[in-house]
């Protein structure tokens, strides 16, 4: 494959990665909040109204940082029934449809997802919650990994087809 290709495909991976760590941080923030607020309200009698709602937020980027690593390593839910009971020949078509249809959702849920968080931005809507955090903090994550994964479908995509041609 070209050169720039593979330099582009590793700057994506490299992203994808650090994108997974920052998930993994996220995810040892919310566990420790957590078990802070536990031990405060058990031993200390204390609540902090804001610990539930941060733990949730977190879980919402958890889910996102960590998704275009996971399709980058193959780990993401697939349904292989279908797949699997194929010849090579249809596995391709079927991969190529994959590839293209995951690289195209992506791009448009980014596209839409961008439109949300500026139109967000724009009306100032806060969430109705304790700690009242304007929408768009919360939703600014969904357009830039919709796009990483719709780069990274298009990667799989190229692939595929790089693959059949020297098959």
């Amino acid at each position: 494959m070209p050169e720039l290709y593979e330099r582009s495909s590793r700057l994506l991976s490299r992203i994808n990665l650090i994108l997974a760590v920052l998930g993994a941080c996220v995810l040892s923030v919310i566990a420790l909040i957590i078990f802070f607020e536990v031990f405060s309200r058990t031993f200390l009698g204390v609540s902090r109204l804001w610990v539930i709602e941060v733990a949730e937020y977190g879980l919402v980027y958890l889910t996102f940082l960590g998704a275009p690593y996971l399709l980058e390593k193959n780990q993401h839910v697939t349904i292989d029934l279908i797949y699997d009971a194929v010849r090579s020949g249809p596995k391709l078509l079927l991969a190529v449809f994959n590839n293209t249809a995951g690289a195209l959702l992506c791009l448009a849920l980014a596209y839409a997802g961008l439109q949300v968080v500026l139109d967000q931005a724009a009306t100032g809507v806060r969430e109705a919650s304790v700690m009242a955090p304007q929408k768009y903090w919360i939703s600014l994550i969904f357009p830039g990994v919709m796009l990483l994964m719709a780069l990274q479908f298009a990667g799989k995509l190229l692939r595929t087809i790089v693959q059949a041609k020297g098959a």
